[in-house]
């Protein structure tokens, strides 16, 4: 069965930038994650399918090669000249002295016509040089002499070393109560062609927007590998708010109950608990339930309950509003003896 064009796979045009195949791939690897698609067991293979189209089109050098000869162009030996197939012997069947380049920011005209490399393109430790010795030394390593040294002297160049792995970006909801308490869920994702599962800890206290950071988990290298990066959307609560490390929930309370007092039972994060409404509470009082907030490192906040009298639905008649006036001669209340207007 021949393979699909890798532009297909991904949704992308031939002439597509850089960051529109990684928006492509992101979208993509969403869709397809096996996390997501239990049932589809066509999902892995699609999931395997827009990584490997990834994995060439977001480095120049196998999607130049990928352009020129199709598949066949794909993990070919760039020894030969221009790195074509048959070109003749180069630096060994695996090897590709010019790989540094390509991969760490040299700048480049054609592939094929071989690299146009300016000194000011590499660190030589001590400013730049023009010793084509030096130069030769970045591209093939080794020993070579510096000047300043004497005959038969040699010195050390460091080796350039291989580009750090791609990072790995992951998108997670949580609930309200998950993102305040924290979670360990396993996750599946895919390195090195190979489907991984590891223990994700979500630690008690992130916010939506929030990164969590899973360090050398992203994609592989011979040098370093990327990171794993788990984005963090916090689904809102039907009725909780948070300020900070703090729970907020509205409680109405019938003018009665706020005039006389009463117990009632609230709903926490870890359940429900009785709360006593003390007479003659106001209107926004805010009763404090300790350590029932959100957790975050050491800390923990507390919830508040913030008080919302409710007033009868009704018309009074005159026998009702005398009662009213007697309690308001007998209680008189200056509710605006605090507003400066």
């Amino acid at each position: 069965m021949s393979k699909r064009d890798l532009y297909e796979v991904l949704g992308v045009s031939r002439q597509a930038t850089p960051e529109e195949i990684k928006k492509a791939h992101r979208k993509l690897v969403r869709q397809f994650h096996p996390d997501a698609n239990k049932n589809n067991p066509k999902a892995e293979e699609k999931f395997k399918e827009v990584q490997e189209a990834y994995d060439v089109l977001s480095d120049d050098a196998k999607r130049q090669s990928y352009n020129q000869f199709g598949h066949a162009g794909v993990g070919m030996d760039p020894g030969g000249p221009g790195g074509r197939p048959g070109g003749g012997p180069g630096p060994g069947p695996n090897a590709d002295p010019y790989d540094f380049m390509r991969r760490g920011g040299a700048r480049t005209q054609s592939w094929n016509a071989g690299p146009n490399v300016s000194v000011e393109d590499f660190d030589f430790g001590g400013g730049g040089s023009n010793n084509f010795a030096d130069v030769f030394q970045q591209f093939f390593g080794g020993r070579a002499r510096g000047r300043g040294a004497g005959r038969g002297e040699t010195r050390e160049r460091p080796r350039p070393q291989a580009p750090r792995g791609e990072d790995i970006e992951y998108p997670l909801t949580l609930t309200f109560a998950q993102a305040a308490r924290g979670m360990t869920f396993p996750l599946q994702i895919q390195r090195a062609g190979k489907i991984e599962t590891i223990d994700i800890k979500i630690p008690a206290g992130v916010k939506d927007g929030s990164r969590v950071r899973i360090k050398g988990h992203g994609q592989q290298s011979p040098s370093q590998p990327g990171d794993l990066f788990i984005m963090i959307k916090v689904l809102p609560h039907p009725y909780f708010k948070r300020e900070d490390n703090d729970v907020i929930l509205d409680v109405p309370l019938s003018i009665y109950e706020a005039l006389l007092g009463t117990k009632l039972e609230v709903p926490t994060l870890d359940g429900p608990v009785t709360l006593t409404i003390p007479p003659g509470t106001s209107g926004g009082a805010k009763l404090r339930i300790r350590g029932r907030g959100v957790e975050r490192g050491s800390e923990k906040g507390d919830q508040f309950v913030v008080v919302h009298i409710i007033l009868p639905k009704t018309k009074l008649d005159p026998e009702d509003v005398e009662m009213v006036r007697k309690l308001q001669s007998k209680w008189p209340v200056n509710a605006r003896a605090d507003v400066h207007w």
